[in-house]
């Protein structure tokens, strides 16, 4: 029967092309806003190389300290993380990055030529390949023993490897960041700005700098400073155990502090997704931010929905005689509106086909600022020189982007159709003869 529906739908496509075209433009469109907003989600929590352990990642990159009226909030001092998470048994791996205190842009030295190449540069330790699994393409990881002397080493990006030397295989070479020479220990593959928690060109152990320890501590109880925490849970089933042991561990930590001295992590860990909207020391209310986004989806699909339920209503009116011999033939009002509500998904589907690919369309071209659209305003940043924000076909052709696709498509069906086909089908058999 529904294989019945879909060809007649598809006939009346053919017999009504103005309206067909119409009808599937419109749901184009609004289809387009909607995907538009879904795959930027998506691209921001989904399992992206080499962050494929969003889904299990806990994450706390603000801390605050209170003492008597008045209190303090930065990044986390190395003490914090040396005292409260390397120590975490219940965690898979902990990793912990540092901001950069050098100058905020870093030049690469290019052999033979009197100009640099701006790059991206992350400060991190050893644990930071395990938290996120990049593909080396040459050499490996810097050594334990290379993080705790503070040596000068880097693991690479491809596409720098190719820029300098013009070929991936070079470890044991040197390359000059900021007038200092680095010996290449690995090369990885290129990851995206999508990725912008891991994102760089070189990444290097943060005890290059010999008073890390010094310079990342400071305020009253030397808690705070400028490094952040990235905690992998076994399971995601695990992640709660793992917030515990972290407060705990916290919670131990403050209390060790001077008389009149308290810290705190802001009601942290974050899960990836909620790290997305945290803003310094103000903590988020997700609750209120996953019901604005509801309203939001909402509203994009009724506003819509509102006007092809219109030219849904008009299609009906021209049908009712058709409707009318075959409700005198014994066709129950629930056969007539899945009849209606079928066809219409066929158009609401090609509809929804059109949509997709014009929102991929969209977001490509419009990469560069497309995937701020999610951040607040005091966060939204320009991409960095020398940065890149790179799309692979798995971000776009995988099954939960097509699964949303479907949904949209059959929410915004239903809201169309339904009430015409609702209206269609409790028409009185004589008065849909009388309808020309």
């Amino acid at each position: 029967m529904i294989l019945l529906y879909f060809k007649q739908a598809w006939n009346l496509i053919k017999q009504e092309k103005l309206f067909s075209s119409i009808y599937i433009i419109g749901t184009g469109l609004s289809i387009t806003a909607v995907m538009a907003l879904f795959i930027v989600g998506f691209l921001k929590v989904a399992n992206i190389y080499p962050e494929n352990n969003r889904d299990r990642l806990l994450i706390v990159t603000t801390g605050q300290e209170k003492f008597g009226k008045g209190n303090s909030n930065a990044l986390l001092s190395h003490t914090v993380i040396e005292t409260c998470f390397y120590p975490l048994k219940t965690a898979e791996s902990v990793t912990a990055m540092h901001d950069n205190w050098n100058e905020e842009e870093h030049h690469i030295q290019l052999p033979g030529r009197n100009d640099n190449l701006q790059v991206a540069v992350k400060y991190i330790d050893t644990h930071f390949w395990t938290v996120f699994p990049f593909r080396f393409i040459d050499g490996n990881p810097f050594s334990e023993a290379d993080m705790q002397s503070g040596i000068h080493t880097a693991v690479i990006a491809e596409s720098l490897a190719k820029k300098v030397f013009g070929k991936t295989d070079v470890t044991g070479e040197y390359i000059h960041l900021d007038q200092q020479p680095y010996r290449i220990c690995g090369v990885v593959k290129d990851a995206s700005y999508i990725t912008e928690r891991t994102y760089a060109h070189l990444w290097i152990p943060y005890t290059v700098d010999p008073g890390y320890k010094e310079n990342s501590s400071f305020g009253k109880g030397g808690s705070l400073g400028s490094m952040s925490a990235y905690v992998l849970a076994p399971t995601r089933k695990d992640m709660d155990k793992v917030a515990e042991e972290i407060n705990s561990n916290i919670q131990r930590y403050s209390s060790t502090l001077i008389e009149g001295v308290t810290f705190s992590i802001l009601g942290q860990p974050d899960r990836h997704w909620q790290s997305l909207f945290r803003i310094g020391n103000l903590i988020p209310d997700f609750n209120k931010i996953i019901l604005q986004y509801v309203l939001i989806i909402c509203l994009l699909l009724l506003v819509p929905a509102i006007s092809l339920s219109g030219m849904t209503h008009s299609r009906m009116e021209r049908r009712l005689s058709e409707m009318g011999v075959r409700r005198a033939f014994g066709a129950p009002a629930k056969t007539l509106m899945e009849q209606v509500i079928t066809e219409n998904f066929l158009f609401t589907l090609f509809g929804g086909a059109v949509g997709l690919v014009f929102s991929f369309f969209f977001i490509y071209i419009a990469k560069d600022w497309i995937l701020q659209i999610n951040d607040s305003f005091y966060m939204a940043t320009e991409l960095p020189e020398g940065s890149q924000i790179v799309f692979s076909p798995t971000m776009f052709l995988n099954l939960p982007v097509f699964l949303i696709a479907l949904t949209v498509c059959f929410l915004l069906n239903i809201l169309s159709s339904l009430l015409p086909a609702w209206k269609a089908s409790r028409k009185q058999i004589i008065n849909s003869f009388k309808t020309k």
